[in-house]
């Protein structure tokens, strides 16, 4: 196996222990970069200027705001609100108005950390279908995986013409790989809802007592906190 430092995560996550295994290196990265934002980031002009120009999503402002170093998000929030203020006109004019309100509308969804984790996954989509080209062994690690939140699954379909010449066999597997999860993990969510019948209360759950949690990483994908 040909490791480094653009692999590592693949090789580290792709196995039997979770639901999705890009929705874990996403966690990861989510999470290098708050602790990024909240230390040596903030004393970047670079930095500053991106976070004053894009700001946080409400999800990685929470992160943050869980951590320690909240003094460090306290002076991000300066600089960002200060940018913002700055646009914020005095007016009485409905043309103006509406101009104003795309700004102000748009300021939430706009995230610096988003943007470097929506770059950073599409290199790994793209090193996923590379690996299955170029690593002999990488298909059986691909099929010890228990399959990826549905999102992840398109994500992977998408760049599957970086996996070049065994590209159909990619797709084969990545499908064929998919639809097994699912179907087991919609036996499991049915023998789960019959466990709720009094009938079935001192049956065994064969495996479906997480079923439904499983569901929701399946559907929505997994969250880092």
């Amino acid at each position: 196996m040909n490791y480094h430092i653009g692999n590592m995560l693949i090789y580290q996550e792709f196995n039997a222990s979770n639901e999705c295994p890009l929705c874990r290196i996403r966690n990861i990265l989510e999470k290098r970069l708050v602790d990024q934002y909240l230390n040596e980031s903030v004393m970047e002009d670079s930095q500053r200027r991106m976070v004053n120009e894009r700001g946080f999503c409400a999800h990685h402002t929470q992160m943050m705001h869980a951590r320690q170093n909240k003094l460090s998000l306290a002076l991000q929030h300066i600089t960002r609100l200060t940018s913002l203020k700055a646009k914020l006109e005095i007016c009485a004019d409905t043309k103006t108005a509406a101009k104003l309100a795309d700004i102000f509308t748009q300021s939430s969804k706009t995230c610096v950390i988003c943007d470097n984790v929506e770059v950073n996954m599409i290199r790994y989509y793209k090193t996923v279908a590379e690996m299955f080209y170029a690593e002999t062994k990488f298909k059986d690690i691909l099929l010890s995986t228990n399959g990826f939140c549905l999102e992840h699954f398109g994500q992977l379909l998408k760049y599957a013409s970086f996996s070049r010449s065994k590209k159909k066999d990619y797709i084969y597997t990545l499908t064929k790989l998919e639809k097994e999860v699912l179907e087991k993990l919609l036996i499991d969510l049915q023998w789960f809802c019959s466990k709720h019948d009094y009938r079935n209360a001192d049956k065994p759950w064969n495996g479906a007592e997480d079923a439904l949690a499983r569901s929701i990483v399946k559907l929505q994908g997994e969250e880092a906190k």
